[in-house]
């Protein structure tokens, strides 16, 4: 079965979550399923569930494992230290910042997993279900059907795995923002671009002005080399095509493969991008944040998600000045391109690996708009749920992200998330594309390898 087609249910739940994000009326965070269940059994989910937490002994302690680090990693905290304000169990995090599917696989097999894990993308959650390694939403005593009042329709969509509720979307970023520098681009005289052409015109006149590569690219994260893959494709073919790619249907030898990918090299190769790819292959995405917004950048512009503003302000230069130092805008679109206005995001699924006492109650807490304005006030993260207030988003960068998720044609999931965990890796085949190697060969072992993988799963 074709079950990451459910990623199509996201564009109809993104745009009803668009009216809080964007300014219309929101629901209030005491409206709908946001009271504690008055029932034993399933628990709907409460703006702060800490009768819930009343019965549990004192000294309750859980453990929370993502790949999150940096500026990322202080944000999360902040919800974890609301968290125990409201419940008085202590939620310790714990960073994997490398194999972290291994890694998680070897703790749980050796009896000792994490009571709860984020997981990175739809492959691993699903990887995981099925192995067992994770438990239902329905184990921990949560009713499912209790928490779709806090979610736009779809959004919980992602988190089933044969019909089964295992994760909760806890939050997303648009991968549709290409940053840059404001004061480079008016002393180089370049307008933000629009179209493909305009950006390749925009880099060859910045690097006329500044004497050397505009574009900074992290590409030892080999996944940021996917992300631009994405975007081109998405553009160039629209949502259905990319949805289709990234499904068991899809077929990595298509020509408009083949297409996207001479795209992706007329801009990632050794005339415009920083240093050259051979230093990008071993340039990480945030040091390539610094190339562009660092105290001395050597950079112009940088494309990554939304993200990148938090970890920008919140890490790498707490001096930046948004709209002067730092902004961002739309991917370009492409002649006759079928994604203009369509928006990718990259969300994480939070999952219970264990149900010791303070699992549920954290699950739940996640799941609530105290959660949510809690995360959104930091700058790092767009936040699912719906009663989230938009004036928390805390700058304008924000702000327009999740007005362009709001406002778009379309919102497809973050395709490399999607594939099977068990898929050839698409980013460390795309940093062979850049390379030079023979893009035939490469996209025939590629599908090969995700044929293979996706057969795995069903």
């Amino acid at each position: 079965m074709a079950r990451t087609r459910r990623v199509l249910s996201l564009i109809a739940g993104t745009a009803l979550f668009v009216t809080a994000c964007s300014g219309g009326s929101s629901p209030s965070p005491s409206s709908g399923a946001s009271q504690p269940a008055a029932s034993s059994g399933a628990s709907a989910p409460a703006s702060a569930p800490a009768s819930a937490a009343s019965s549990l002994p004192a000294g309750t302690t859980i453990t929370v494992t993502s790949l999150w680090g940096g500026a990322e990693q202080e944000a999360f905290q902040k919800v974890l230290d609301a968290f125990k304000d409201a419940t008085g169990v202590t939620a310790t995090y714990q960073a994997q910042r490398t194999d972290y599917a291994t890694v998680l696989q070897s703790k749980i097999t050796g009896g000792n997993p994490p009571d709860v894990a984020i997981m990175p993308g739809l492959g691993f959650l699903r990887q995981f279900a099925r192995s067992g390694g994770i438990k239902k939403i329905s184990d921990l005593g949560i009713d499912p059907a209790s928490l779709e009042g806090n979610y736009p329709p779809g959004i919980l969509d992602p988190g089933k795995v044969d019909d089964e509720l295992y994760g909760l979307m806890v939050k997303f970023n648009s991968k549709s923002t290409f940053w840059y520098s404001p004061t480079k681009f008016q002393d180089a005289g370049v307008s933000v671009p629009k179209t493909w052409d305009d950006l390749k015109t925009a880099l060859d006149t910045l690097k006329s002005k500044e004497g050397g590569p505009p574009l900074a690219l992290g590409a030892k994260d080999s996944w940021t080399v996917g992300d631009m893959f994405e975007e081109i494709y998405l553009r160039q073919n629209g949502a259905d095509a990319y949805n289709k790619l990234f499904s068991p249907d899809g077929d990595w030898t298509d020509p408009t493969v083949a297409t996207a990918i001479g795209s992706l090299k007329e801009v990632l190769n050794d005339t415009y991008v920083t240093g050259g790819i051979k230093a990008a292959l071993g340039t990480a995405f945030t040091d390539a944040i610094a190339q562009t917004f660092g105290t001395n950048p050597k950079s112009s512009l940088y494309y990554e998600g939304g993200f990148v503003g938090g970890i920008a302000t919140g890490q790498v230069n707490k001096n930046l000045k948004l709209g002067t130092d730092i902004d961002w805008f739309p991917f370009p679109t492409f002649a006759n391109g079928q994604g203009d206005t369509a928006a990718e995001i990259g969300g994480d699924e939070i999952a219970a690996l264990t149900t010791k006492p303070g699992v549920k109650e954290f699950i739940q807490y996640m799941t609530t708009a105290d959660a949510g304005n809690v995360w959104a006030k930091q700058g790092t993260i767009i936040s699912p749920v719906k009663a989230v207030d938009p004036s928390n988003y805390p700058n304008d960068l924000a702000k327009k992200e999740a007005a362009q998720v709001a406002n778009a044609s379309a919102v497809v999931y973050d395709g490399q998330d999607t594939l099977p965990a068990a898929a050839p890796d698409m980013g460390a085949m795309l940093q062979e594309v850049i390379q030079g190697k023979d893009v035939t060969s490469l996209l025939k072992t590629f599908n090969d390898g995700v044929k293979s993988a996706w057969a795995g799963e069903q």
